[in-house]
């Protein structure tokens, strides 16, 4: 019996942040860039890899998966997995420095949405200003469907995914290394269980109406080649998200303090 093809997957391997995974992923971008200096284009086989790198088949599975969100490879059925658009984009050494700082922030000790956000204001407005200077046709296409495949999302999961992946799309569009690892950290560090208790009312329905509209803005404002406006729009958003944390802290300190009195 075929099994049913599940989207919800690839969202779902995408937020595995175990460090297994992020090694493997490392790892298999070292040997595309060794594989693009050699002008190859299809990658060995996942039995292959797995022995080469001396770790199961799923967790090459997994960091497979997590590249072919990303561009960086492609696969065909039962033809195998090639090179994508997107490798080579940055450095070996910033994603080295992106990963690493990643695996080294212990997130349930000390690291708070709050801190994120202020990283976030400081970082994603001038990312969003540059993507409205530099993005293509082919880069508002991707950032476009990241955003359709975000309001359809029907569960945190995979809503997550959409949403990181369409902020991702939109660093990319700036063709910037630099800022595209800097922000593809940030993400990593809010797929931390803190992060995610935070955002689980975003999923609500009304919650989503205004962050819908918010995200088009922005994606409008890049396509139109609007820089102040772009800056604007995604400054807007970042405000709401500042509002719905502030709300989220009064409410967990509210439980807090009911606990401590039980």
């Amino acid at each position: 019996m075929k099994t049913q093809y599940n989207p919800l997957e690839r969202a779902q391997d995408s937020l595995d942040d175990r460090p297994e995974i992020a090694e493997t992923v490392a790892r298999l971008r070292t040997h595309i860039e060794i594989m693009m200096q050699r002008r190859e284009r299809k990658l060995p086989p996942e039995r292959q890899l797995s022995a080469e790198f001396g770790v199961g088949r799923s967790a090459i599975r997994k960091a497979l998966t997590i590249l072919e969100n990303d561009r960086v490879v492609v696969r065909h059925v039962g033809r195998g997995t090639f090179v994508g658009s997107g490798a080579g984009i940055a450095p070996p050494q910033l994603q080295a420095l992106a990963l690493g700082g990643a695996l080294a922030i212990d997130s349930s000790v000390g690291l708070s949405p709050r801190e994120l956000l202020e990283v976030r204001y400081a970082l994603e407005p001038a990312i969003a200003e540059l993507a409205a200077l530099a993005a293509r046709a082919a880069d508002l296409e991707h950032m476009r469907d990241c955003m359709r495949r975000r309001e359809e999302a029907s569960d945190l999961d995979a809503y997550e995914h959409w949403d990181f992946a369409l902020h991702m799309s939109i660093a990319k569009a700036t063709h910037n290394s630099v800022l595209i690892e800097m922000l593809d950290l940030v993400n990593r560090l809010r797929r931390s269980a803190g992060w995610r208790r935070f955002r689980r009312p975003s999923i609500k329905p009304g919650q989503r109406i205004k962050s819908n509209a918010q995200h088009r803005a922005i994606v409008q404002a890049i396509a139109g080649a609007d820089p102040q406006a772009a800056f604007a729009a995604m400054r807007a958003h970042l405000d709401n998200v500042s509002g719905l944390y502030r709300r989220y802290s009064d409410v967990v300190s509210a439980e807090d303090a009911i606990l401590g009195e039980k």
